[in-house]
């Protein structure tokens, strides 16, 4: 039952933190695949095609004069690139501008998810992207959005952990690059994240017990900085804490729901990603793994 009781409390602050996400941060943020559950119900029956690229709108007047012809309604700026995904096996990368789709400039972002949603997975699209002052296409074949975003979290384990994108408000580990030799595990939660609440405690027992022996721990909010600072000062914790600015490093690691746990191996490599409350029997295991 206990067990049951964690899985349960775990899924409190899944929908949430995407909910989050998406509100608290001034630039609008989404998946190529988003609007898919409005899709006609024949759609539904196969899963959504999209690029596998989370990506901002950009106003025309900030898009820069090398990439033009650029409509009045401007065009997009990628974000983020999933691992796995068309986008990524493509070349896309982040800062990318994405002018046009088969040959049809972008009205924002409309053009291009209206372009995709009319397409099927493996259907071939092709993009003009700018990037590094030069615009130049590029072919690709259309991926299927997973039906549990969740699982696109796990697509980072085995690869090189990204770095943290933001300061350190209390306490300082330095950058992730500083600590190659260590065991290193970030939390991403939130202070109105019930289960990342619960799983502090935890956090914090552990850090004291194994920090001598070569572990680190950092948590890693995107909330306001004194939102934050006002929590630390009741709650008190040992390791440090690290805002995370306008979502970059959430962004980085997939973290759509909290508290998710990124655990990174002494060669810097992230071998697991948890997502939802968990035993301090197995966090403990999975530090003494790696140790």
């Amino acid at each position: 039952m206990a067990r049951l009781g964690l899985f349960i409390a775990s899924l409190g602050c899944m929908a949430a933190a995407v909910s989050a996400n998406k509100t608290a941060s001034p630039t609008s943020v989404r998946t190529t695949g988003e609007a898919a559950a409005e899709a006609s119900p024949s759609a539904a029956k196969k899963p959504p095609a999209w690029l596998g690229v989370a990506i901002a709108d950009v106003p025309q007047a900030e898009i820069p004069a090398a990439y033009a012809p650029t409509t009045a309604d401007g065009a997009v700026k990628v974000q983020q690139v999933f691992r796995g995904t068309s986008a990524d096996q493509a070349g896309l990368k982040e800062g990318d501008f994405i002018l046009a789709i088969n040959a049809t400039d972008l009205h924002g972002r409309k053009t291009l998810l209206d372009t995709i949603h009319s397409k099927g997975v493996g259907d071939m699209v092709e993009l003009r992207v700018g990037r590094d002052g030069k615009a130049f296409t590029q072919k690709m074949a259309l991926s299927p959005k997973p039906e549990d975003m969740r699982s696109i979290t796990q697509m980072l384990v085995g690869g090189p952990a990204p770095a943290l994108d933001g300061k350190y408000y209390s306490g300082d580990a330095g950058a992730l690059a500083q600590n190659k030799g260590k065991v290193i595990l970030v939390d991403f939660w939130a202070t109105w994240c019930g289960p990342c609440r619960m799983s502090l405690p935890i956090l914090d027992a552990l850090y004291k017990k194994y920090h001598g022996q070569g572990l680190e721990i950092i948590g890693v909010s995107s909330e306001s900085l004194p939102d934050l600072k006002a929590f630390q000062t009741t709650a008190k914790l040992s390791y440090p804490l690290f805002n995370d600015i306008g979502h970059l490093t959430t962004n980085q690691y997939q973290a759509f729901a909290y508290p998710t746990l990124a655990v990174i191996d002494k060669q810097g490599v992230i071998q697991r990603m948890e997502v939802g409350l968990h035993s301090k029997a197995d966090v403990e295991k999975w530090i003494k793994e790696y140790l």
